[in-house]
């Protein structure tokens, strides 16, 4: 079987192939190339979306840790501030609290006498008269333990005397002085 390339269905079929190629050669270089350039520009769209992105993420770790830095302190502030609110206290708890930080402290309450309550400036004043004795340290334990409280509060009338040294201990004191506890009605 001879293949005659003048037979017109042959020719038709070579031109067939011909122009399918040509259709499929223009396709790729004029049609798809336009896509090959919009697909070209949408990844480098993306990929300026991707660093924008990274940035936004990058900034917002900054932005939230400044956050957390500045709740921090604002917590601080609201600790600090938190005693100076008004507080429901009365004598009976307030002379609980003083005879547990003695006791807490170390120190030995020789005297503890409650003064008549009176009104200051719009605040409830509870003042003791105070006694104790004990190590001198311990006096800055209960001191300190007295200032860490949330109410307001002082202390006036400080007088400490040392003792006569015992058993190898020489910094034994009395001291008394008036507390008074400042508490809003």
């Amino acid at each position: 079987m001879a293949v005659d390339f003048r037979d017109p269905r042959i020719l038709r079929f070579i031109i067939g192939i011909i122009l399918l190629g040509a259709l499929v050669f223009s396709y790729f270089n004029f049609f798809a190339s336009s896509v090959k350039v919009e697909i070209a520009d949408r990844e480098q769209t993306l990929e300026m979306k991707e660093l924008e992105l990274r940035q936004l993420q990058a900034q917002t770790t900054d932005d939230l840790a400044m956050i957390g830095q500045r709740i921090e302190m604002y917590t601080q502030e609201l600790e600090e501030l938190d005693r100076f609110l008004p507080r429901e206290y009365d004598q009976e708890e307030i002379l609980d609290m003083l005879t547990g930080f003695a006791e807490g402290s170390g120190l030995q309450i020789v005297s503890l006498v409650p003064m008549a309550p009176v009104v200051e400036n719009n605040n409830q004043v509870y003042d003791w008269q105070i006694t104790l004795t004990g190590r001198f340290h311990r006096l800055g334990v209960f001191f300190d333990q007295l200032t860490q409280q949330p109410m307001m509060s002082s202390v006036s009338n400080l007088q400490v005397h040392q003792l006569k040294a015992a058993e190898g201990k020489f910094d034994n004191i009395e001291t008394t002085f008036t507390f008074s506890a400042y508490i809003q009605p």
